[in-house]
């Protein structure tokens, strides 16, 4: 009953937390989700009651937020930042890491600029459908290189350029300042699946798995279609020694991205353990 009341709670709070945006698209996940709730509900138990990790900002550094222009100037990536927003790799011994990303090739002269919600929802839409018809893995890295180029995108540039220098700090192994800069993307724009995404995924190499957790799912409830939100969660679930939920995360993020060879890897990797616990 604990438990019940645990999850049914969750799941309220998961709801409350939805735009509209996010509820239409979470109808299309929803049976997906009630899963990874019931196993976040679970996993927590073991980890304490979650926490809301948001920071003030620093008094030394103000922070103001700059809108999007109609027509804006491209924001330099930050130094030490390689390709931009290619997502920094957690090792966690035993698992399939997602694989050094080849150098970036967008369609020359494709308009992925987000001049509004509705704009950015018509284009991922458009994009998700290519990915998940993609013939090949070439094909398919190419277009979620250009949905990766739509969730980096968080309407403001300020808060844009706070995640590029927390994603170049993480690919240099300076936790310390990718944390503040998530947490400064986080306070300036809590409705960022992307800043949430990465929050998480830096908290598992932060050991902190409680906030990974919750951070990973904030992530979930604003983008249900994040395959590297489901992919970073399948990886901490397997951590955990939860393979049952850690391969219906992997096989959720196959859904969306069919030809990704590394999660095809950990499928197969955990089949026969799942498989074998089912007969």
């Amino acid at each position: 009953m604990r438990v019940f009341a645990i999850f049914s709670g969750f799941s309220q709070m998961c709801n409350n937390l939805m735009t509209p945006l996010a509820k239409t698209r979470a109808r299309r996940h929803f049976t997906f989700m009630r899963m990874i709730t019931i196993c976040l509900a679970v996993v927590t138990i073991g980890f304490g009651p979650l926490h809301a990790y948001a920071q003030e900002v620093p008094q030394d550094e103000p922070l103001q937020e700059t809108p999007l222009q109609e027509t804006p100037q491209e924001t330099p990536a930050p130094e030490g930042e390689g390709e931009q927003g290619e997502p920094p790799v957690v090792v966690i011994p035993g698992l399939t890491q997602p694989s050094e990303a080849p150098a970036r090739t967008l369609e020359p002269g494709k308009d992925l600029t987000i001049r509004s919600e509705e704009d950015r929802a018509e284009k991922l839409e458009d994009l998700f459908s290519s990915l998940r018809l993609a013939p090949d893995a070439d094909s398919a890295y190419l277009v979620s290189e250009e949905i990766w180029a739509v969730f980096l995108q968080s309407g403001s540039q300020s808060v844009d350029f706070l995640l590029l220098r927390g994603i170049a700090a993480e690919n240099r192994g300076d936790a310390k300042l990718a944390r503040r800069m998530y947490d400064h993307v986080l306070r300036l724009q809590p409705e960022f699946a992307e800043g949430w995404s990465r929050s998480g995924h830096l908290a598992i190499a932060e050991e902190d798995l409680n906030r990974a957790v919750n951070d990973l799912t904030e992530s979930l409830i604003r983008e249900p279609r994040h395959f590297y939100a489901l992919w970073t969660l399948g990886n901490l679930l397997e951590k955990l020694g939860r393979q049952d939920e850690a391969f219906e995360a992997y096989s959720e993020a196959l859904k969306i991205y069919p030809e990704n060879v590394e999660l095809k890897t950990r499928i197969d990797a955990l089949k026969e353990a799942v498989e074998g616990k089912a007969l």
